[in-house]
This record gives structure tokens, sequence and C-alpha cells, in this order.
């Protein structure tokens, strides 16, 4: 007799995995390797603040976790309490979580749909020449760890364990 996976298994084997973005896989995907500056010169539409723009270049001097995610992606859905509690927390020592959601619809669309999270930290609509600058996202969540520099020290693919995303955090502010 095939026995089922109990609902604790399937429910892990969900959160360990991540998602496709709709579109499939870019054609030649190329991570973007720890060490590089992150492109500082990306601006897009702020799904938070509407009437703000979200510029990466306004955080320079901070440690940025950006995390790619979409909010139809178990994963990603999973982690946001996570990523919302890290921020608190960690944002009076210079640290700030930049979602970048790349789901596809109208803006208005998209931000009614974050606006369901209560996210406390700024969310923007991350469209392919973004995803293409970061090596093209072929799964959500990932996550690129900056430093203050602006230098990628870390990146992540699927679900992390919140204390090793704080050990992460927590080593690269005490540079």
């Amino acid at each position: 007799m095939i026995k089922k996976p109990g609902p604790f298994l399937a429910s892990l084997l969900i959160l360990l995995s991540a998602c496709t973005p709709p579109g499939g896989k870019p054609e030649k995907p190329t991570p973007a390797p720890s060490g590089e500056t992150a492109p500082l010169d990306f601006t897009i539409q702020n799904l938070v603040n509407p009437g703000e723009p979200l510029s990466l270049a306004s955080y320079k001097g901070q440690v940025v976790l950006l995390d790619f995610w979409a909010t139809w992606c178990p994963p990603c859905r999973f982690e946001l309490p996570a990523l919302n509690r890290l921020y608190g927390e960690l944002k009076p020592k210079g640290f700030v979580v930049v979602g970048l959601t790349v789901d596809n619809g109208p803006a208005e669309q998209v931000a009614q749909a974050v606006g369901k999270f209560g996210l406390s930290y700024p969310v923007g609509l991350a469209g392919r020449d973004v995803q293409q600058a970061y090596g093209g996202i072929r799964a959500v969540p990932t996550k690129f760890l900056l430093d203050r520099n602006g230098n990628v020290v870390k990146q992540y693919q699927g679900v992390v364990p919140e204390d090793q995303l704080r050990a992460d955090v927590e080593a690269v502010l005490a540079l």
C-alpha cells in the first residue's frame, strides 16, 4: 500500500521549493556572483507609496536585502512575516528590505495584492529589465544581500530560514 505524505511533509515540500515566474526562464541566465556591485541606478514603481518612485540608489550606505518574490507564490508568502520582522528589528542599524515583485498585470492590481500582506518595507514592481540586471530571475523567492557599498555579498534562491538570514544580515551590518 502506498502511503500519502502527511500534511506536514507536504507543507514542508512547498516551503522549501521555489516558484517559476510567468514567462518561463530567461534564454541565458547568468546569476549575479557575490562581490559584484549591484546596479544602483534602477528606479521602479513603488507599490506601497505610489507617489514616490522606488530607487535602489536611495539606500546607498545601508545594508540591503533585495527580495524578488510574487504574490501568488506560496514559499514567497510564507517568508514575508520573517522579512517584515527583520526589517523592523534591524532598520535602526542601517538595514532595509526592498521587495521586488515579479507579478504581471496592472500596477494598481498588483499593489492591491501586495497591500494584503501588511509589509512595512518598500515594495516595487520589478520589470524584466530589473530581473535581467540580477542575472535573470529564474525562480522566486530569490534574494540578494548587498553591503553598504552596494556589493552583492550573498545570493539565495528559495526559502531561507529566518535565523540564517538574520545571522548573515547582522554579519554584514557589523562590517
